[in-house]
């Protein structure tokens, strides 16, 4: 592990004082980097989804969806807020044109448009952030275990460097708060994952998924310095909406944008 989150005390986000919200500590070094972890609070929503549940797809009214993804539009001062329809899978999304309508089918989002805001929804699952800072590029990836299987953050590096010419030395990372080995139990392992993932079995049958993802943005060229993990189990902390506590629940959202002026 290396640095825990810092609660989001920045100018941009101090006249919004009903979120509660982290921010990565090295990510603050980039003036032309916004991004934030949201909790579930300071929204519209009602009763097991209080109350900023960022998902239409969990039983929430979809008018409380809407207000809440307006809140957090206004709060990023973004043109356009991306999301997709998450499938546990491998697919990544180049956003290379503003849009107002989410995507499909995709786990991970990229793009070096200003004022594009990309975001995840999560409840369990890792937020995984990402920031080339020589060529002023982000994404943002939705990973559960089916994506570290399917080793989603590889593939998205992989697309940053053919699509953008990153190189994976420049990009600096955030693992969000989720599942964490206290709570990482996978009963069935020997037939859900790969040995090659046996290794990081802490206890048991629980998983520290945490380590498995620093090493897979590590296996694809990522500086160990250059990483840092939450260190934050969403099952245990109720600040955050977690599938595995409470089943029906909502989706707290992650997301990281460019600023106006983030020109190389």
């Amino acid at each position: 592990m290396v640095n825990e989150l810092k609660i989001g005390v920045q100018n941009l986000f101090s006249v919004y004082k009903r979120f509660v919200i982290f921010q990565f500590s090295h990510f603050l070094q980039f003036p032309f980097l916004k991004h934030a972890i949201f909790t579930r609070f300071g929204g519209y929503s009602l009763g097991k989804y209080e109350s900023l549940n960022v998902s239409y797809e969990v039983g929430d009214k979809p008018l409380f969806v809407r207000k809440n993804l307006l809140l957090i539009k206004e709060l990023f001062n973004a043109k356009n807020l991306i999301w997709s329809k998450q499938v546990h899978g491998k697919r990544v999304f180049v956003v290379r044109e503003e849009r107002q309508n989410p995507v499909k089918g995709y786990d991970a989002l990229i793009t070096n448009l200003p004022q594009t805001a990309l975001m995840v929804k999560l409840a369990d699952c890792q937020g995984i952030l990402l920031c080339d800072a020589v060529h002023k590029v982000i994404a943002i990836i939705h990973c559960g275990w089916k994506g570290n299987v399917c080793n989603i953050i590889g593939k998205t590096i992989k697309t940053m460097q053919e699509q953008f010419k990153t190189l994976p030395s420049d990009i600096w990372a955030g693992i969000s708060p989720s599942l964490g080995p206290c709570c990482g139990e996978f009963k069935d392992y020997k037939t859900l994952l790969p040995e090659p993932l046996w290794q990081y079995r802490i206890k048991n049958y629980y998983f520290d998924w945490w380590a498995i993802s620093k090493n897979q943005l590590m296996e694809a060229g990522v500086p160990q310095n250059q990483i840092e993990i939450a260190g934050i189990c969403t099952v245990c902390d109720k600040r955050f909406y977690s599938y595995r506590r409470d089943k029906e629940t909502g989706r707290f959202a992650a997301i990281i944008m460019l600023e106006k002026n983030n020109a190389p």
